[in-house]
């Protein structure tokens, strides 16, 4: 007769602490994965699902932690819809309200115009940014007065929490403030779009340098064991020592160099398009010598970053006759967004904890790592008037953000090493008390329970504002007679017709090769 044991009640200890570890490991969702359904729809084209999703996850983010990176992702995404056919994105009219028993029901609503829906979406993509651009102040502002805030949340992994905006976010979102603004001809508020994106690529040299100094005076506390966790315990670490381990060492520089890899020396915080879009604002509207200059010195800028684009040189010498007080010639230009923003993967790096117990010498840390895609189309072809030309970059996008990441690395690095392995060693320290006072199994039950909390918390920060494009591309040609572009984007062409007027904008955009191909026009002068 076979008899059944009860569990011991270490073994009970163990089969808890293992429920538990395995609860919290379950409960950690990256942003990845809690925005898979709306970056998939992003790629495919799928606008009116995009559009959906991202009102939801906007609206369930209000006063969160992330409700930062949901507004980034929701006004982009608007913008899109901007840019779309009415018939492929939600319809802007209000639900149909049901009539109550015995009354009539109401008359339907007139369908509306194209115009109407591209400018519904342009007024709510606008919105969408104004709503990031309230929690960027509110972040800044409360810097300037929480000196060392995070001091004590360096034992929380860095992903839970608030995100508060990235350089290249900011600088972004005022950028396309500006598109929008011009879109609905709205020059003066697009001329203060200008004005804030370009100051804030001015502070954010200043910036930085204020984060690295942040970070090395944390790494100097932990160092001296000075940094408490939320019950106060604390562990001395070496962070600089870490750093000269044979093992952790190049495995954070692999992990660097495959985040650097397609990165071209812009220079610090600078959008190459940004400043594009402010030359081609400034000569074309501007209002007095000092504009027409700011316009001139501002493709001057964008010419030396990317010399290869000959269209840039082209605007710098019209800039140039603009300032001389010459009148520019009818040129439009096409603005091409291709592609889609890198993701952020995580990559584990073993680290030490400069531990004598064998089992410690080394636990894995997450980091994280930009990931690539390389399903675009490569160019526009623009034909006018018998004449063809191709799109050439004005502005990589993957190298924006990898330049943003560079810098951003040895904070990241800094308080990742910190807090995994404090987090350690605290860990082994409390396993060894239990284990003293309540023998082996209680000792296990606690390494199992603090292990799967140090797990569930040990990921990468991946959150990113991700349905950036990973390219803006432009052609400027003459304007024909006929006023009308074909436009071929990998054998799919389009025909558009021009407004009448001095300066046209066609501005196209495709998320991958087999998303549709977006095409909207305004006129700027």
């Amino acid at each position: 007769m076979h008899t059944h044991k009860s569990p011991t009640l270490g073994q009970r200890a163990i089969q808890v602490g293992s429920a538990l570890a395995l609860l919290l490991l379950s409960a950690c969702a990256s942003y990845e994965q809690q925005t898979a359904q709306f970056t998939a729809a992003t790629k495919t084209g799928s606008f009116a699902s995009a559009v959906i999703q991202i009102d939801q996850q906007a609206a369930a983010n209000v006063g969160k932690k992330d409700e930062l990176v949901y507004r980034l992702e929701q006004g982009a995404t608007l913008l899109t819809a901007a840019l779309a056919d009415p018939t492929m994105v939600p319809d802007i009219r209000p639900p149909v309200v049901v009539p109550k028993k015995g009354e009539a029901a109401p008359a339907p609503l007139p369908e509306p115009t194209a115009a109407e829906v591209h400018t519904h979406y342009f007024q709510r993509s606008v919105a969408a940014f104004d709503a990031a651009e309230a929690k960027v102040n509110a972040w800044e502002e409360q810097a300037k007065v929480k000196v060392g805030a995070e001091a004590g949340a360096l034992f929380t992994n860095q992903a839970t929490l608030p995100y508060r905006g990235r350089i290249y976010d900011k600088v972004m979102m005022n950028t396309y403030k500006a598109v929008g603004y011009l879109a609905l001809g709205e020059k003066d508020k697009a001329r203060v779009e200008l004005n804030r994106s370009l100051q804030r690529q001015r502070d954010a040299v200043a910036a930085n340098e204020k984060r690295i100094a942040d970070a090395q005076d944390v790494a100097e506390k932990a160092a001296r064991g000075e940094l408490k966790d939320e019950s106060g315990k604390s562990a001395s670490y070496d962070s600089n020592k870490a750093l000269n381990d044979p093992k952790t060492g190049p495995g954070l520089q692999a992990a660097l160099d495959a985040s650097l890899a397609p990165m071209k020396p812009y220079g610090d915080y600078v959008n190459p398009f940004s400043v594009f879009l402010d030359g081609l604002f400034f000569t074309t509207l501007g209002e007095g010598g000092s504009d027409l200059e700011r316009g001139r010195k501002s493709f001057e800028r964008v010419a030396a970053m990317v010399p290869e684009n000959t269209f840039l040189r082209a605007d710098l010498e019209a800039a140039t006759r603009a300032a001389e007080g010459q009148a520019p010639a009818n040129v439009t230009y096409v603005i091409f967004e291709t592609g889609t923003a890198p993701a952020r993967d995580q990559v584990r790096v073993d680290i030490p904890t400069f531990l004598v117990t064998s089992k410690l010498a080394y636990v894995g840390a997450a980091f994280p790592k930009l990931a690539y895609n390389n399903n675009y189309i490569p160019s526009l072809g623009v034909t006018a008037g018998g004449q063809t030309v191709q799109t050439m970059t004005v502005a990589s996008m993957d190298s924006v953000i990898a330049n943003d990441f560079k810098n951003e690395w040895p904070t990241i690095v800094t308080k990742t090493l910190i807090t995994t392995a404090t987090k350690a060693i605290t860990q082994a320290v409390a396993q060894k008390v239990a284990e003293d006072r309540g023998g082996m199994w209680a000792g296990l039950a606690a390494g199992l329970i603090m292990g799967g909390i140090n797990s569930a918390t040990n990921i990468a920060d991946t959150r990113t504002w991700t349905s950036l494009p990973k390219e803006f591309q432009y052609a400027r040609i003459a304007t024909p007679e006929n006023r009308e572009l074909l436009i071929d984007a990998g054998g799919v062409q389009k025909t558009v017709v021009l407004e009448p007027g001095a300066i046209n904008v066609v501005y196209v955009k495709s998320a991958s090769p087999t998303a549709p191909l977006l095409v909207s026009s305004f006129l700027l002068k």
